[in-house]
């Protein structure tokens, strides 16, 4: 075992969003990872692994995404290294606004993956996200508002 800690900011770790995986996919990927002795954490929907496994964490999303027919939905192309692809950095966002514009991206069907606080998306997919940015600054969008009366 590793002494790795998710929580360490000295350390380079990849995030995936999986709030969109049911709770039983997300078992899946835990359990596989575990098979593969990769270190991974959860930080509520987050998968998060060191950064030297992103590779092979990436060959077991591909494999699980076919084997439970998840992910198919997506589109606007891919976000791997070989992709044409668009960075936001997005430090001044705090993690609620990054789960809110992780919300709009998935609802979009905006094919996105999450590396810190940096968003990457195809760039065929740039004018969508610029969009939902500018609604998101705007506070046109409020996902965890509620009623009070």
């Amino acid at each position: 075992m590793t002494d790795w800690n998710p929580l360490d900011p000295d350390l380079e770790n990849v995030y995936y969003d999986l709030s969109s995986w049911s709770t039983d996919h997300q078992g899946e990927m835990s359990a596989a990872l575990a098979q593969a002795d990769v270190p991974h954490a959860w930080v509520e929907s987050e998968l998060v692994v060191p950064a030297e496994y992103e590779d092979r964490v990436d060959v077991l999303f591909d494999r699980l995404e076919k084997e439970l027919g998840i992910g198919a939905l997506a589109v606007t192309g891919g976000v791997d290294d070989e992709d044409d692809v668009t960075e936001y950095e997005l430090d001044e966002y705090n993690v609620a606004e990054r789960r809110d514009l992780t919300e709009m991206l998935i609802a979009a069907k905006v094919t996105h993956r999450w590396q810190e606080a940096t968003l990457i998306v195809p760039t065929a997919a740039e004018e969508i996200v610029d969009g939902l940015l500018d609604e998101l600054d705007g506070g046109e969008v409020a996902f965890d508002d509620v009623d009070v009366d």
